[in-house]
């Protein structure tokens, strides 16, 4: 990594494919992320608690895991970092998480920007809609959740509390801070 790469912060938009209306999330990242790092922001940014296995697949590659909590590593053992992945300006990116559910997220990069004194980083500067909630069986599973919450007979299974249309900048940025921000 150069010290131009320490600089060089990435703007990437996450979508969850499979869902209409969209969820997503635009978040600023630094190149010297690693790509655990970029997986737990993903993981505050929608809301869930990183229960599952997931995996990074780009430039013909599969960054995966087999245990939470693992990181990244290339073949020399190195812990894999953005600036290392060489990213280009509207690359896509698929991250998968929890194997059983499959959220397919698309994750495009948008811009590349100088990181601004001052500035936390990472950060969440814009999103739509909830997070669908931990093991409610991917696209279709979410779809069935909304239409029980949608019966007006239904029966509290613990989601009733549960606000898709709800999406908090402030609370997620807070969660990225505590965990992530560079001190």
């Amino acid at each position: 990594m150069s010290d131009d790469d320490t600089m060089v912060v990435y703007q990437l938009k996450v979508s969850l494919r499979g869902i209409s209306p969209m969820i997503w999330r635009r978040l600023l990242v630094p190149a010297r992320m690693t790509l655990y790092e970029l997986h737990r922001a993903i993981q505050i940014a929608f809301g869930w608690e990183d229960y599952h296995l997931h995996a990074f697949k780009l430039h013909s590659r599969e960054y995966s895991t087999t245990r939470t909590g693992e990181r990244h590593r290339d073949p020399s053992g190195s812990e894999v970092m953005l600036a290392n992945l060489q990213l280009r300006l509207r690359q896509r990116i698929i991250y998968e998480y929890d194997f059983g559910d499959m959220w397919v997220h698309e994750v495009r990069v948008e811009a590349k920007l100088r990181q601004e004194d001052g500035k936390t980083c990472p950060a969440c500067i814009g999103g739509a809609r909830a997070g669908p909630p931990e093991d409610v069986g991917g696209p279709f599973g979410y779809y069935a959740l909304l239409a029980r919450l949608a019966d007006e007979e239904y029966e509290d299974d613990g989601l009733s509390a549960y606000d898709a249309e709800r999406f908090s900048l402030r609370e997620v940025n807070a969660a990225l801070k505590r965990e992530l921000a560079e001190r």
